[in-house]
């Protein structure tokens, strides 16, 4: 966005007083910001819901529900693409709507109007029923997400974005391991995939419920940061062809993940014959203490810079991917997955914060919602080429075309991203 020629711009508000140790600058953000309470919570129910459907209940449910051993990988992922092509098409129109009518309506009516879609699954008798379900649920995600994000870059200036999209992805990580072990233990102790759609529906409740609770008694928390104004004034617009490296490298690293994601439980579960107390140790130990550090990792981005941040992350990610690929030991395996724990610790709120500031706060949902348009294209196509991978190349094939395709968005990271994306012209 231009700057106007005869707009005086205010004054420039004295920052907020940070601590002097960095570990409690890190978390001294959700008091500075604290906006990113109602968030975080948010994420934290609506991710741990998610990533016990996704992740661990949904590919059991479609067994039961008539899927045979020929066909479950491709039947879960097309289910998981529904969720995933609703998503993908439909955050520009709630992008734009929570540009207009507000974001923290829109997270709002999104928790609350996800949670009779998933107490409503756990009854269906076929699994042709969680096609239009999916497709719900992938539409109120589609409302959620863009208003998430936008409503932290309109009240979180860009010196902080970074530390403060921490916050999130410290409570999307927490509700990734939570949410999976959660599934994990409910299947293994009622026997029923149905369990946790009914655990998930109140979850999402609660979320919702939570967060009119927040913004109604505090109305001021989504209310504009004045440095964002000045921010958004200053900033110059940037141009479709330097937006397409960006778009690319959005792309391929969602798409990575997105090959893994539904199939990785029950890879380390039958194909390598770990019990849930080693899953445990796999991914628990390292996700907990990797989110409970979430923040001042995220911080990183802020203090060293964020396209260098970006591309560290990207690169360390696509060499613990091709080394899981061939290894088959809990040590060995732990080990990778504590770095990519790490990388995308740092990386992953680092990219977020350069895609929020790419606009200012009237088009800032629908930019965001743009590059999750293209970020859903990719998930649409990960499940999809994730089950045909699993049914016709071999199990351990995902891993490899998973590493690929993050090894390109390395690649790209380092050769075209311009250091500083939102002052082009």
């Amino acid at each position: 966005m231009s700057a106007s020629l005869t707009h005086t711009p205010p004054t420039p508000p004295v920052p907020e007083t940070q601590p002097r140790n960095p570990l409690a600058a890190a978390f001294g953000i959700l008091f500075a910001y604290p906006v990113l309470i109602p968030l975080g919570l948010v994420t934290l129910f609506a991710q741990l819901t998610y990533s016990g459907v996704n992740n661990v209940t949904m590919h059991q449910y479609i067994k039961i529900l008539g899927a045979t051993s020929r066909n479950d990988g491709i039947i879960l992922g097309w289910v998981g693409a529904m969720f995933l092509l609703s998503e993908t098409f439909l955050r520009v129109p709630f992008g734009w709507l929570s540009d207009r009518f507000g974001r923290a309506k829109m997270v709002i009516l999104a928790m609350l109007l996800s949670a009779p879609s998933f107490f409503i699954s756990s009854t269906v008798t076929h699994y042709s029923w969680l096609f239009p379900l999916r497709w719900w649920d992938g539409m109120m995600a589609a409302a959620l997400w863009p208003s998430v994000f936008a409503l932290i870059g309109d009240t979180v200036p860009a010196r902080a974005r970074a530390n403060a999209m921490g916050a999130i992805n410290m409570m999307y990580m927490l509700a990734l391991f939570t949410g999976g072990a959660l599934a994990g233990i409910l299947l293994d102790r009622s026997g029923s995939p149905r369990t946790f759609f009914v655990v998930g529906s109140a979850v999402m409740l609660l979320g919702g419920l939570t967060a009119l609770t927040f913004f109604r008694t505090c109305p001021q928390l989504d209310a504009p940061h004045p440095e964002v104004h000045i921010e958004d004034e200053e900033r110059a617009a940037l141009s479709p062809l330097r937006h397409l490296p960006l778009l690319v490298i959005t792309f391929v690293q969602n798409f990575a993940i997105l090959i893994l994601a539904q199939l990785l439980f029950d890879y380390v579960r039958h194909d390598l014959g770990f019990t849930l107390k080693q899953i445990g140790l796999l991914v628990g130990a390292p996700v907990v203490a990797i989110a409970l550090f979430a923040l001042p990792l995220s911080r990183v981005g802020d203090m060293v810079g964020k396209i260098a941040v970006v591309r560290v992350a990207f690169t360390a990610v696509a060499i613990a991917l091709w080394a899981f690929a061939f290894n088959k030991t809990l040590i060995g395996l732990s080990i990778i997955t504590a770095i990519i724990g790490i990388a995308f610790a740092m990386g992953i709120p680092a990219w977020l914060a350069i895609i929020t500031s790419l606009s200012g706060r009237k088009s800032r949902g629908v930019t965001f919602a743009a590059y999750g348009t293209v970020q859903g294209l990719a998930a649409v196509c990960g499940p999809i080429a994730g089950g045909y991978i699993w049914n016709t190349l071999g199990h351990s094939a995902i891993f490899m075309a998973s590493a690929a395709a993050i090894s390109l968005g390395a690649l790209l990271a380092w050769t075209t991203l311009p250091e500083h994306p939102k002052s082009s012209s």
